[in-house]
């Protein structure tokens, strides 16, 4: 399936944005930490936004819905989205499941939808363009967030297949981050499906190769 515009059939809101962490005694009551990392080999020309729903929550609710994005480097030349960009985040307690990714997408992709972006031409009409996109079922990555625990979600990249991937975060990149956590217990190992685990490394596409292309 596929949508354009406001004929999407998924969630009419892009979930609510995360905050960021940055030191343990800023952790508000009942909330836990997140590290998770995102990247992408396809080449972003807007934001990647990933989309995770609480479990027992409605993905109609907004705030049942949260938002995780990763952008271009506007300065360099080539595809910096391969690179891992690890952050902290806080959020109430509760288990988090995938359920879309998209770029420049009006809605939240229901599951196995794709978004699409009418684009007006001067001398070509109307093109449909190809934007990344997916939407996923219950079978996707999981994590739990625990009150005044930490929760290593692990990297999620977007690969040329259209669909977000998962491994480990290298010891190396957690960095900032995981200063900004330490002296908090590790809460539990997110839960990915082994159909979902990442087997090559990312390739950076560019944008010329991604530009027209359908997904």
């Amino acid at each position: 399936m596929t949508f354009s515009g406001l004929s999407a059939q998924g969630a009419d809101h892009l979930g609510s944005e995360v905050e960021r962490l940055k030191r343990v005694s800023a952790l508000d009551a009942g909330n836990g930490a997140l590290i998770i990392s995102i990247r992408s080999e396809i080449y972003l020309d807007e934001p990647l936004d990933l989309f995770f729903l609480r479990e027992g929550g409605d993905v109609a609710n907004e705030s049942d819905v949260i938002r995780l994005t990763r952008k271009q480097n506007q300065l360099a030349f080539t595809n910096s989205t391969t690179k891992y960009k690890v952050r902290a985040y806080q959020l109430r307690a509760g288990t988090y499941r995938l359920i879309a990714h998209g770029m420049d997408c009006p809605k939240i992709p229901a599951e196995d939808e794709r978004c699409l972006s009418d684009v007006s031409g001067l001398l070509l009409g109307k093109l449909v363009l190809g934007r990344p996109s997916r939407g996923y079922g219950e079978e996707a990555p999981s994590f739990e967030i625990r009150a005044g625990q930490v929760t290593y979600a692990g990297d999620f990249a977007l690969t040329s297949r259209n669909r977000v991937e998962w491994s480990q975060i290298p010891q190396e990149e957690l960095g900032r981050s995981e200063r900004a956590v330490k002296g908090l217990a590790r809460g539990p190992e997110p839960v990915v499906p082994e159909g979902f685990e990442l087997k090559y490394g990312l390739f950076p596409r560019s944008f010329e190769t991604d530009a027209k292309r359908r997904y």
